[in-house]
């Protein structure tokens, strides 16, 4: 049974955070990327706030010396992750973009295993080549040229590190405190690092949009769209997701990636009408195998893959 609830806690946040595609498609239309990001968070630290104060009152509060260790946390994700893929979003494709940003679990087993010499035998490791395979496979379209520029590709790969930095830098921190409460100041730190980014960035052109909304009738599928990527993306996902962190470790955790697109196909399928070919079933088969594969301890504990 924990494993089942273990499991369930790392897919849960990939299908949270394949929806946001989707709400991506319904807000930036109508404000730009920074707006979307910097009140996703605003958003996500009151609810939190509410939460842990009046709803479980929660009296779990940080160390001092744990306030650099949040500030590095939320430095990593959502600061550095939110702006190297949305900007980056602007120089790719979203084919290439996507395919860059699978590579996280690929480059994390790294890391983990030089900070934190977490190991991988022979099974994860085949697990991990195949799913990344699945995603290429579901993502590559060979009727169409994958477009990118150097600047886009260095932007996503900061993406791509900032993911394993929180990856890491979560895995220290759940040792000592709930994710309620790691979230939580997680979504206040990154409020007020995006704070800056907003008001030279977005603040100008804010209000004009919000009243073009207004007037388009837009503006209440607006909050409604960006309420539901504060709770489900930005809040629920990421109180899930430091369960496995914490119990199986980042790379076995960081695999589960891979299920983003995947759900991204289905989820298009249903509310965008996107096309669903025998490419990507196959390609969703091959990550899901890949992904069972990753999990495995294997028959023989004592030989573990090592990264040199």
């Amino acid at each position: 049974m924990k494993k089942i609830i273990i499991y369930a806690c790392a897919i849960l946040p990939m299908i949270f955070w394949a929806l946001t595609f989707i709400w991506y498609k319904v807000v930036l239309d109508i404000i730009d990327p920074v707006s979307v990001i910097f009140f996703r968070l605003v958003t996500a630290s009151v609810v939190l706030i509410f939460f842990t104060k009046f709803i479980i009152k929660t009296k779990e509060k940080l160390a001092g010396k744990d306030y650099l260790n949040i500030l590095v946390l939320a430095f990593f994700e959502p600061f550095i992750y939110f702006l190297g893929e949305s900007y980056g979003m602007l120089y790719v494709s979203p084919t290439v973009a996507s395919v860059i940003i699978s590579l996280i679990p690929v480059v994390t087993p790294v890391f983990a295993f030089r900070i934190l010499n977490e190991k991988l035998n022979i099974f994860n490791v085949a697990g991990l080549a195949l799913s990344f395979a699945g995603v290429v496979i579901i993502l590559i379209n060979p009727d169409s040229a994958a477009d990118f520029t150097v600047k886009g590709l260095a932007l996503l790969f900061l993406a791509v590190l900032g993911a394993v930095g929180y990856g890491i830098s979560v895995k220290k921190l759940s040792a000592d405190y709930s994710s309620l409460t790691i979230t939580k100041y997680q979504s206040i730190f990154g409020t007020f690092l995006f704070l800056p980014i907003f008001l030279m960035i977005d603040f100008s052109s804010f209000g004009s949009r919000i009243s073009s909304s207004i007037e388009q009738g837009t503006f209440i599928k607006l909050i409604s769209t960006l309420f539901s990527m504060s709770l489900f993306a930005s809040v629920l996902a990421f109180v899930l997701i430091i369960k496995p962190i914490k119990e199986i470790g980042i790379s076995k955790t960081n695999v589960f990636t891979n299920l983003i697109p995947v759900f991204t196909a289905v989820l298009s399928y249903f509310f965008l009408d996107e096309n669903f070919d025998i490419r990507k079933i196959a390609g969703i088969s091959i990550v899901i195998t890949g992904i069972i594969l990753s999990q495995m301890k294997g028959v023989f504990r004592k030989k573990t893959f090592q990264i040199m």
